[in-house]
Formats: structure tokens, C-alpha cells, sequence
């Protein structure tokens, strides 16, 4: 239950903050189990105010983004277990608009009286003053998370593999990045031994099967400047 251990108390100070917020904010508990979301959070989905959210899931939602409760539930996890804010980018169809935006989203985990994690609580902050130019590719809704999903591959080797990913080609990823080809080339050759292939479509193939797609690097916004990922 979330009202014991002086949840209860903690719940109600935290939503009447969250209440008379202009920005996005919601709770959930450690089933990944909606428990609060705001009417700001409930118009970025374009959803009713009046939906009930409380003891539903994100699949259950009626809007677009129901497509990503695998995902979002990993993040919940992640939050969870590391104790520590997880930072996702989340590209989506928001306010029922159609064309793609890009949204930051917070993840904290929600700690009760004795200091035991009773679930998370996530903040949404629009994408503003950075260059997401270079992600213009993205065509389809996403949700990219910050921090590497495994230890496979360096940290470089998961960089170039972002970029990759996004249908970059080496000559592409190497001018991003500020590399040679040869060098970007060595990296894929890396890639490819660590994990036993020898092209992309099989890199690719395995990123996909271990659902390590959604990474995408800090570097990538410390390198940028200033312009809008969609154009409408």
C-alpha cells in the first residue's frame, strides 16, 4: 500500500505541489501502477483531465504513447534500483498534434519514511536551446534514455553506435563526432567482435533482440546548439 510508512502524508504534500504546477509531473508505484498525474502531464498526452490514471498502466492509457510501456516500465526500474534520477527524450506525437516533439522527462525514485523506495516520480521539461537538428532523422515516436544500457561496448563505442542507429552513415557519425571514417570504422570493427557479427544489419539485429536501441549520448547535447527537431 502507498499510505503507510508515512506515504500518505508525503503523497498529499507532493500532489498539491504537483496540483498547481503549469509543468508535467505524475507518480507511480512500484508496479509501474499510475497513482497521480496532473491536469498539465494529462494535456501533454492529450488526454481527458477526467480520466481516472490511478491502478492503470501505461498500455492502458488512451493515447499514442500506450505503445511504450515496455520501455517506460524499464526506466521506472532503472530509477528504482540505481536510487538515482534517470533522464529519458521522449519523441512523440504530444497534444494530439501531428508532427513530432521532443520532450525531457525526469524519473526520481519516491522514498518513504523509513527509506525504503515505494516508487518513482517523474517531471517533464520541454527540449528548448539545444540543437536536435542532428536527430532530425527520427521520423517515428522514441524514447531515448541517457545511460548505457550494459557494459558491452565503451563509452565511445556506444556514441558512434547512437548515431548509427539513427540511420547515420560512418561519414555522417564521423563528422558529428569530430573522427576520421578510418577511426569510426574501427570502432564498428570493435563492435562487431565483441559481440560476434561482421556487418550492421546483424549489429543492429542484436541491439534490437537485447532492447539496447534507446541510448543517447550527453555528448551529443555538449556538442550542440540551438534549433528545433521538427519542422512545422
Amino acid at each position: 500500500m502507498m499510505n503507510d510508512n508515512g506515504m500518505k502524508e508525503i503523497l498529499a504534500s507532493m500532489i498539491h505541489f504537483f496540483s498547481q504546477s503549469n509543468e508535467p509531473w505524475g507518480i507511480k508505484n512500484r508496479e509501474s501502477q499510475f497513482v497521480f498525474v496532473n491536469k498539465r502531464q494529462s494535456r501533454l498526452l492529450g488526454i481527458s483531465e477526467q480520466f481516472d490514471y490511478e491502478g492503470r498502466v501505461d498500455e492502458e492509457l488512451p493515447c499514442s504513447l500506450s505503445e511504450f510501456g515496455n520501455e517506460f516500465r524499464r526506466h521506472d526500474r532503472r530509477t528504482e534500483e540505481s536510487g538515482d534520477k534517470v533522464t529519458s527524450l521522449e519523441v512523440h506525437a504530444y497534444e494530439n498534434h501531428d508532427y513530432l516533439q521532443p520532450w525531457f522527462f525526469d524519473k526520481f525514485p519516491l522514498y518513504d519514511a523509513t527509506g525504503a523506495c515505494r516508487g518513482t516520480v517523474w517531471h517533464g521539461r520541454p527540449v528548448e536551446n539545444i540543437v536536435l537538428t542532428r536527430l532530425k532523422k527520427i521520423k517515428i515516436p522514441t524514447s531515448l534514455v541517457f545511460t548505457p544500457p550494459s557494459a558491452l561496448f565503451s563509452d565511445r563505442e556506444w556514441e558512434i553506435l547512437f548515431y548509427l542507429l539513427q540511420t547515420y552513415t560512418v561519414k555522417e557519425t564521423a563528422s558529428c563526432l569530430g573522427l576520421s571514417q578510418r577511426t569510426v570504422g574501427n570502432y564498428v570493427q570493435n563492435m562487431y567482435e565483441k559481440i560476434g557479427v561482421n556487418n550492421k544489419r546483424s549489429l543492429f539485429d542484436f541491439c534490437h533482440d537485447n532492447n539496447i536501441t534507446n541510448y543517447i549520448p550527453q555528448s551529443f547535447f555538449k556538442r550542440s546548439g540551438s534549433l528545433p527537431l521538427v519542422e512545422v
